[in-house]
């Protein structure tokens, strides 16, 4: 019965690590060092007092991307809107690269 018990909690806590992490900013020139794939061209808008990195994290944290890559920053005093250009990037990484960073931990 507990090693039952235990195959079930094990398989769960497998289960529970399959959430995906928002992407993370990184700089453009950092795309000549990777082998990088451009999925989209996103515009964000928001309050013209928000934070831009926060507008923006929260604005692509449901994309499937890797990557972003923040391209033009913009305002409209009118409308007191803050609209932020951002381009989402995926990654592929070789075997080399996988061994790499399984040892880094």
């Amino acid at each position: 019965m507990k090693k039952a018990l235990s195959v079930v909690l094990l398989c769960a806590s497998f289960l529970s690590f399959q959430a995906l992490a928002a992407p993370e900013l990184i700089a453009k020139s950092t795309l000549d060092f990777g082998d990088f794939e451009k999925t989209a061209n996103v515009e964000i808008e928001g309050n013209i007092q928000d934070d831009v990195l926060r507008l923006v994290e929260r604005g692509v944290k449901e994309e499937e991307a890797d990557y972003f890559v923040i391209n033009q920053v913009s305002e409209d005093t009118h409308k007191e809107v803050l609209i932020v250009s951002v381009t989402l990037y995926r990654e592929f990484t070789t075997d080399n690269q996988k061994r790499f960073e399984n040892r880094l931990g």
